[in-house]
């Protein structure tokens, strides 16, 4: 018996009631599979061409030695066999600080490379500080024992290594076996709900809000209150601008779908912002020192954490506004200089997605040059699905088998885990990068495509990582020297970054309600109150539902909000059924009198605002402008006349 999705009972409901019970989603949790080999052909043929080009360096390490070469040459080898090896074999107190140097260097060359793709950084620094201590040793004799013991060392490091793996493959598959036995006894969590509006932005959502509009309604040219200290990671600008067009077309999708305005032209300038040089121009040089290449195009190769970002807020916007503007011809145009651009549409850029997933053999593709990771590839693959639902196209027909199979065969481990940043040609992961935050983080892009895969990882990183203690309050674990806890950028301006908040997000997209409930008291608890409720714009299957229902036809056709003046009028809420339209408007500083239009209404037929019994008529081209009086939250209950 295989896990499957079960059949939809009704699509769109505006008002869930409150007596309805939805089924679950998917009829069991698919079992972890069993691994035969701690890799997949594809990982393992990786791998076996790194350890043949390690073994090539042991062989050029070891040969001055076997040939009874000058203690020169004898350091320049012992270098090549182990980071300051070289400086070990010339002794005395500065041979001692040049190996810690040279380990040093090493480890910070190491992490460059993970950060930054420089991929001949290590080898550099390898052959450098080999080169140092040979000169060092000139006119001096090594300590003559030190010519076995470092090989003997580096293999028995080896050696260790490689027991190490097949220790942990061992207590991997027993752990996939024990957590088998569980998952064949856990009820799913996710449910078959219709697609319905979340209630009005609370205080401190508002607030979020309002920042987010503050950032997004400057003139496309502007950068007053973005970070620009950071061009690579955390903070780096593509991942600012990113969260906040995920974070308001979901909060448009579940609390705002009556409300275009302002919110659309934020979403656009977000959109315009990321096609920005100042957004991209980090992939010059990440392409020149990792990939060889000179590329001033920066969606041609790699970099799905352009590409495939950039794809998910166009087809969210596109799906929570309705709206297509950036499916005109050039509407996406990555211009360098006045004499070189790089011009694309919705379309076309999902085609140059498509080309690099089909580039490789696992048909994931990297993010930093020669990194492949998982949290961006299930990105790319959702920015695809996006695309194919709101145009009909066939993106995913194209790339979904190959990347389907290397999510269970390549990436999965043994224990239902999933490696997080893997290395295109070499093959190993980088394990310090998994755990709550990295794993836990792609698991609302897996909802649309893949529930039962999705519920099995929401319940293997609950049994490893996540759970509710008998008070209610959450019981995690992070892994130390990774992500889970480094300090991120900036924990008040990119809460994001915290795993608590990934943590949050899942549970939302999941529906899991225990989970919800203490992970926001820890967040809060942790980041001050209303926190948690600031960033949670999704609801249950939110991202689900925006790739495979779309916008329900009564807020698609449905009475809009189609223009407020901001900051003057905050919109907590704009829901439509179709015929009537329900608004929550707060006065952005003070009381205020302002104008809004609406747009969408039937022409020529009569409205009434029932909290004032206010009547107007629509015009001919469906629209009506209103002044309303703000002085603290202002419901609009707005229904046409019989």
């Amino acid at each position: 018996m295989t896990a499957s999705t079960l059949p939809l009972d009704a699509d769109f409901l505006n008002e869930a009631p409150a007596s309805a019970t939805p089924r679950p989603l998917v009829d069991r949790i698919p079992p972890i599979p069993t691994r035969k080999h701690l890799h997949g052909r594809l990982t393992a043929r990786r791998l076996w061409r790194f350890y043949a080009m390690l073994g090539l360096v042991f062989l050029a390490g070891v040969a001055p030695l076997a040939l009874g070469a000058s203690p020169q040459w004898k350091a320049f080898g012992l270098g090549l066999l182990l980071p300051g090896g070289g400086f070990l074999y010339a002794g005395g107190i500065v041979g001692l600080i040049g190996a810690v140097v040279s380990v040093l260097a090493f480890a910070v060359i190491m992490f460059i490379w993970w950060a930054r793709g420089v991929i001949l950084g290590p080898p550099a620094v390898l052959i450098g500080t080999a080169l140092l201590s040979a000169a060092w040793i000139e006119g001096s004799v090594g300590i003559s024992w030190m010519q076995w013991a470092i090989p003997g060392a580096v293999l028995a490091l080896h050696g260790w290594f490689a027991l190490g793996r097949r220790k942990e493959f061992a207590a991997a598959k027993a752990r996939g076996a024990e957590l088998n036995s569980i998952l064949m006894k856990t009820q799913p969590v996710m449910r078959d709900a219709p697609v319905s509006a979340e209630p009005e932005m609370p205080p401190s959502q508002i607030a979020e809000f309002r920042r987010m509009m503050d950032l997004a309604l400057q003139p496309v040219d502007s950068w007053n209150g973005f970070a620009m200290n950071d061009t690579w990671q955390d903070g780096a600008l593509r991942y600012q601008i990113c969260t906040m067009s995920w974070n308001l077309a979901l909060g448009q999708y579940t609390r705002l779908p009556a409300f275009h305005g302002y919110l659309n032209t934020a979403q656009e300038n977000l959109i315009r912002k990321h096609i920005d040089r100042k957004t991209w121009n980090y992939w010059f040089w990440e392409s020149l020192w990792g990939n060889f290449k000179i590329e001033k195009n920066p969606v041609q190769t790699d970099n799905i954490m352009l590409s495939g970002f950039l794809g998910v807020s166009l087809g969210l916007f596109e799906t929570s506004s309705g709206t297509s503007p950036f499916s005109a011809q050039d509407a996406l145009t990555f211009r360098w200089d006045e004499k070189t651009a790089f011009p694309y549409n919705h379309a076309s850029l999902m085609q140059e997605v498509v080309k690099n997933f089909q580039r490789y053999d696992l048909g994931w593709f990297p993010c930093e040059p020669r990194w492949i990771y998982s949290m961006c590839n299930l990105v790319g693959r959702t920015a695809l699905s996006l695309h194919d639902a709101r145009h009909g196209t066939d993106y995913i027909a194209q790339t979904g088998e190959r990347f389907d199979r290397t999510m269970e065969e390549e990436m999965m481990m043994a224990d239902g885990r999933i490696k997080v940043c893997t290395s295109s040609p070499f093959g190993f992961q980088v394990p310090s990068l998994s755990g709550l935050f990295g794993e836990t983080w792609g698991v609302r892009f897996m909802t649309p495509y893949d529930p039962a895969g999705a519920e099995r990882l929401w319940e293997v990183m609950k049994q490893d990582f996540i759970s509710v203690k008998p008070d209610g309050s959450l019981d995690f674990r992070l892994l130390p020297l990774g992500w889970d806890t480094r300090k991120p950028a900036d924990f008040s301006r990119w809460p994001e970054l915290n795993p608590l908040m990934v943590t949050l997000w899942a549970a939302l997209e999941m529906g899991d309600e225990p989970i919800i409930a203490a992970t926001m008291k820890a967040i809060d608890q942790r980041s001050g109150d209303g926190v948690a409720a600031s960033q949670a714009w999704g609801g249950r299957n939110t991202i689900r539902d925006m790739v495979n229902r779309g916008l329900p036809e009564a807020w698609a056709k449905g009475p809009i909000l189609g223009q407020a003046t901001y900051p003057d009028v905050i919109v907590g809420r704009a829901v439509t059924d179709g015929e009537a339209l329900d608004l929550v408007l707060h006065p952005g500083a003070g009381s205020v009198r302002s104008e809004i239009g609406l747009e969408r209404l039937k022409p020529g037929r009569g409205y009434r605002i029932a909290q004032t019994d206010e009547r107007f008529v629509a015009g001919a081209d469906g629209r009506a402008q209103l002044t309303v009086a703000l002085d603290g939250r202002t419901p609009l209950h707005i229904v046409p006349l019989a």
